[in-house]
C-alpha cells in the first residue's frame, strides 16, 4: 500500500495530477509517511541536493495540525541558481516561500548521540537567500491535509532556487533580519527569521538531530532550508517572484506553464 501511494504521489508530481485525500488513509503515522518519502526517492533516482524543512511556524503547524516541523529530501535537478525558471501545473496549489538556507561544509553523519548546537553550526559553511516552491499533490490542497499526508508528499516540495552564498552570517541576528517577497513588482508578503522556530539557527539544530534519528546524515555541500519567513504566497504561470533579503542578496524565480510530454 505504501509503495502504491509513493508511485501515485510521484506520478502526480511529474504529470500535474492529484490523488484523493482518502488514499492517504493507508498511512499509519509518521513512520509510514517517511517510509513513503524513501520510496519516492527510489522512484526518482535523483541525487539529493539537501533537505527542506516545513511547518516551522506556529501558523503552519496549526494549519496542518502537527506539533513539530517536517523534512523531506530535495533533488539536485530541481534545485536552481537564481534567477530561475520553474514550470508549474495549473490548479496544483503552487506557492512560494522565502527561506534562509544554509550549505554545509562538513558531514554530520547519523549517530545515537544528540548533536549540540555548536557542532551543527560548525559544520555549516554558507548562508543564502532562497525561494522554495511548494505544491500539494493531494486533492483539495493543504487545508485539513494533516502532517502525516503532508510528509508523505515530500513535505510539499516542488523546487528550490537560491541567490548568492555568503560566509558572513555568523554573529548576525537573523531573528530580526527583514525579508520581503515581491510578486510582479508588488510586495506580497514580508517577515523575519523569528517566524521559523524563533530563529533559523534553531531549525538547523532541530533538523540535524531529527534526520539523525531517522538514520540520515547531512553531507558536505548539501543545503538545509529552514522554512518560510513570509508565509505561503500562491503563484501562477507568468508570475515573477523576488525574495529580497537585504544585504544578504535576493532570489528570483519566474513561473511558466508545465507541459506534459
Amino acid at each position: 500500500m505504501l509503495a502504491d501511494l509513493a508511485r501515485r504521489l510521484w506520478s502526480a508530481r511529474l504529470e500535474g495530477g492529484a490523488i484523493p485525500v482518502a488514499v492517504g488513509d493507508a498511512l499509519g503515522g509518521l513512520e509510514d509517511a517517511y517510509a513513503v518519502q524513501r520510496e519516492i526517492a527510489e522512484l526518482a533516482g535523483m541525487v539529493r541536493g539537501g533537505w527542506k524543512v516545513g511547518a516551522t511556524s506556529q501558523a503552519a503547524q496549526q494549519l496542518l495540525n502537527t506539533p513539530e516541523p517536517a523534512t523531506a529530501p530535495m533533488f539536485e535537478p530541481l534545485c536552481y541558481q537564481s534567477p530561475a525558471e520553474v514550470a508549474i501545473h495549473e490548479g496544483r496549489f503552487a506557492s512560494a516561500e522565502s527561506e534562509f538556507a544554509f550549505r554545509f561544509c562538513h558531514d554530520l553523519p547519523a549517530r545515537d548521540e544528540v548533536y549540540s548546537r555548536t557542532e551543527v553550526l560548525d559544520a555549516v559553511g554558507t548562508l543564502c537567500p532562497s525561494i522554495e516552491i511548494v505544491s500539494c499533490r493531494y486533492e483539495g490542497g493543504f487545508q485539513g491535509l494533516g502532517g502525516v499526508r503532508l510528509i508523505s508528499d515530500m513535505t510539499a516540495n516542488l523546487a528550490w532556487t537560491h541567490g548568492p552564498e555568503t560566509t558572513d552570517w555568523r554573529g548576525r541576528d537573523l531573528t530580526t533580519h527583514r525579508v520581503v517577497l515581491k510578486r510582479n513588482g508588488a510586495v506580497a508578503a514580508e517577515g523575519t527569521g523569528a517566524q521559523v522556530l524563533g530563529d533559523p539557527l534553531n531549525v538547523l539544530e532541530w533538523t540535524a538531530n531529527h534526520l539523525s534519528r531517522l538514520g540520515y546524515g547531512i553531507a558536505a555541500d548539501e543545503v538545509i532550508t529552514t522554512g518560510t519567513c513570509t508565509g505561503v504566497t500562491p503563484v501562477a504561470a507568468g508570475d515573477l517572484l523576488v525574495a529580497d533579503f537585504g544585504d544578504l542578496g535576493s532570489a528570483e524565480v519566474r513561473f511558466v506553464p508545465a507541459v506534459n510530454v
